[in-house]
């Protein structure tokens, strides 16, 4: 009889793994359900581990490596405390960025690298340059005068590209309303082509030592009234420059996978979609080291507009005595597609691990 009993015993202990496993393979043809004990089946197990993050294999748990591609668009401008030198009406700019991602768990790691587009205005102050003591010799009598110029409505335009180099770290922000992130690092910023260009309006008049009154609107004289002029020039080469960038948005996975309990490493489709507001803005003072007059108006040519020299703001030398900074902010869009996965679940078969 007590063999009987051992004999018994050596069988139970034989069957309860064929068991256990049995259960586990059942749950993958929808025979086991929890709904007993936990509350929820087969039919919605997976929803139930997403939102709990743990009992297999997840796109927000463990190690990831992820590809893609960003899209940006923004309102840039050249932030300066030169005076006479307003940031507004400022401009647009747009970057497209290559990328490279590491996540571990909620933690973010990203880097690439991208180029983009900056075109941007600044608005200059009326200014006024005096001539004293000239000679009129006009009509055989000599008469001294002095020569007013006036430059108003002014605007210095900049286009330039960029090669960019950015190097973030993150967090994702799990919610009951989905799932945000964020983003915070450096970007290296370098202006490799571009070309400026600016507009403006010149008035000359005179003060005779003779007569009473402001001449103007003589041209027999020399005297002109808003005569439109346009300058073009080479592009600003800006210092090389480091941003800080900070990012803030909201991810949407499309994940798709078995409709089942037993969730295998490379079963799910691993694709981010990331919508996301930023900025950028320049840590370094980028002003070149230029020595193009801010205003040049030859003494043999006083009165010829178009011989009148004018070039970028911030390419002149009186620019180097300041400084200057970069801003982006805008909105960003961002692809990312992942490797397959490298975790193991164990839930999926306990005797392999």
């Amino acid at each position: 009889m007590r063999n009987l009993r051992y004999i018994v015993l050596i069988m139970l202990l034989y069957a309860l793994p064929a068991w256990s496993q049995r259960r586990f393979s059942a749950s993958e043809k929808g025979e086991y359900s929890l709904s007993q004990h936990s509350g929820f089946s087969t039919k919605d197990v997976e929803n139930k581990t997403d939102a709990l993050f743990g009992l297999h294999a997840s796109l927000y748990t463990g190690s990831h490596h992820l590809i893609g591609i960003s899209a940006e668009g923004s309102w840039s401008a050249f932030i300066n405390n030169m005076p006479g030198v307003r940031n507004i009406p400022g401009g647009g700019a747009a970057g497209l960025h290559l990328l490279y991602e590491y996540q571990y768990s909620g933690l973010i790691i990203q880097t690439g690298v991208g180029v983009a587009w900056q075109r941007v205005y600044t608005n200059i102050a009326d200014t006024a340059i005096y001539h004293y003591g000239l000679t009129n010799t006009w009509g055989g009598n000599s008469r001294k005068f002095d020569l007013r110029h006036t430059f108003a409505e002014r605007r210095d335009e900049a286009q330039n590209f960029y090669a960019q180099v950015p190097l973030y770290v993150g967090h994702y922000i799990f919610g009951s309303v989905g799932i945000g992130y964020f983003l915070a690092g450096l970007q290296f910023n370098y202006a490799f082509m571009g070309e400026t260009k600016l507009k403006m309006v010149g008035s000359t008049a005179g003060k005779y030592y003779d007569f009473v009154g402001v001449w103007d609107e003589m041209p027999n004289h020399g005297f002109r009234k808003k005569v439109p002029l346009e300058r073009k020039g080479d592009r600003i080469k800006l210092k090389m420059d480091i941003m800080a960038h900070v990012e803030g948005g909201y991810e949407y996975n499309t994940q798709q996978s078995n409709k089942n309990y037993r969730t295998r490493p490379g079963d799910r489709i691993d694709c981010r979609l990331r919508f996301a507001a930023f900025v950028d803005f320049g840590i370094l003072n980028i002003i070149p080291d230029g020595n193009a007059p801010f205003y040049g108006i030859p003494e043999e040519t006083l009165y010829d507009f178009p011989t009148y020299q004018a070039a970028h703001v911030f390419t002149t030398k009186d620019a180097t005595h300041y400084w200057m900074r970069n801003l982006f902010t805008g909105i960003r869009f961002t692809v990312l597609f992942g490797f397959k996965p490298q975790e193991r679940c164990i839930l999926c078969d306990p005797w392999r691990h």
